[in-house]
């Protein structure tokens, strides 16, 4: 890591705070907690904010993220547009369950953005002793004043790029790798990360990772173009797993595509409960599959063991090192954006849009 960039300022950069709800937004009910705050209300709980930049809220929903949609993204995404001209930079409140589906999400949806679009919730409610609401808050909106320009998840003063991040633990979880925090940077570097005091927060700083070759750090040219249209109807992702079913995947004809999570680096049974006579059958009935890995970490490469080519020869496609979240989102956009013809499909699945398949 190296200090490429601190947070002094001239003049004050202007930025929306977009709420959608989760934890962040929570109060503790007989039901359990549920989010209730609204957005301005959420920003008044962190008034040294007006130290680092200009604020202003707007809450498009207040759910928590378990109920989040697909039409959800395309409503963040499309509220971006609307203010685009308005504000350097945008910080998303949101709730942890789902939030990379969001942040790959609009990944794919903003494209060529210019600005920073940042996520950021927290594991504890907003009036717990403790809470992580603070400074995610504080750090979300430090990044979204910086030069990084695209969506990123900043959690636990870690920059993750948007398309890369996953929730590796839950808030019920008591024991844990001390390496492992809530989000991961899954197949690539983390984009940077904060130094500093937590308790001079406007002094707080990004240390940009120089592995990453500061590819989300430039000058962008590019004109935003909103792609937000989502086809969530024709996707199905099904984890395999010993014993599983081949008979299974006779109810999956009737999806335009199916992304499977297999074993190790893209690894598919062929002998006892063989799953690759029912790949060519899916293939045949114009079906795309692709292979993700169902390990948390890791990447496919199917041409290493016998098992994942006997799979490559029925049709079968390797998502190379996209998450199964990731890959999922994106295909929703694909057909969503560019419409659902296979041939189509499959090349732009393979397309390296916004870092989500190494370069």
């Amino acid at each position: 890591m190296k200090l490429i960039e601190g947070m002094i300022f001239l003049v004050k950069k202007k930025i929306l705070v977009i709420g959608t709800g989760g934890t962040i937004a929570s109060v503790k009910t007989k039901e359990g907690l549920r989010p209730a705050y609204k957005t301005n209300e959420l920003i008044s709980f962190f008034p040294e904010v007006g130290k680092i930049a200009d604020i202003e809220g707007r809450m498009l929903f207040n759910i928590d993220s378990a109920n989040m949609q697909p039409h959800h993204w395309s409503e963040i995404a499309e509220e971006i547009e609307r203010q685009y001209d308005n504000y350097d930079g945008f910080v998303i409140t949101h709730g942890t369950d789902t939030m990379h589906y969001t942040s790959a999400a609009l990944s794919f949806m903003l494209q060529g953005i210019g600005k920073p679009v940042v996520l950021t919730g927290s594991v504890k409610a907003i009036e717990k002793k403790g809470s992580d609401a603070g400074q995610n808050f504080i750090d979300s909106v430090i990044v979204a004043c910086s030069g990084i320009n695209e969506v990123c998840v900043v959690f636990h003063g870690k920059i993750i790029k948007g398309c890369k991040a996953r929730k590796v633990t839950n808030e019920a979880t008591r024991i844990t790798n001390e390496d492992l925090d809530v989000y991961s940077s899954i197949n690539y570097h983390l984009v940077g990360e904060m130094i500093g005091k937590f308790v001079d927060n406007h002094k707080r700083k990004i240390v940009f990772n120089e592995k990453c070759g500061m590819k989300c750090v430039k000058d962008c040219k590019n004109q935003l173009r909103v792609l937000s249209k989502i086809a969530d109807d024709g996707v199905f992702l099904v984890k395999i797993y010993p014993g599983f079913r081949p008979e299974m995947f006779d109810k999956l004809a009737g999806f335009k595509c199916v992304v499977i999570e297999a074993f190790g680096p893209g690894n598919i049974p062929f002998i006892e409960n063989s799953l690759v006579e029912k790949i060519g059958m899916l293939v045949g009935k114009d079906v795309c599959v692709f292979v993700t890995t169902q390990n948390p970490f890791g990447e496919v490469d199917m041409n290493l063991y016998e098992v994942g080519q006997r799979a490559m020869r029925a049709g079968a496609i390797p998502c190379n090192d996209m998450t199964s979240d990731t890959a999922l989102v994106k295909l929703m956009w694909i057909m969503g954006n560019f419409g659902d013809d296979s041939k189509m499909i499959r090349k732009m699945m393979m397309k390296n849009f916004v870092g989500e398949i190494r370069a």
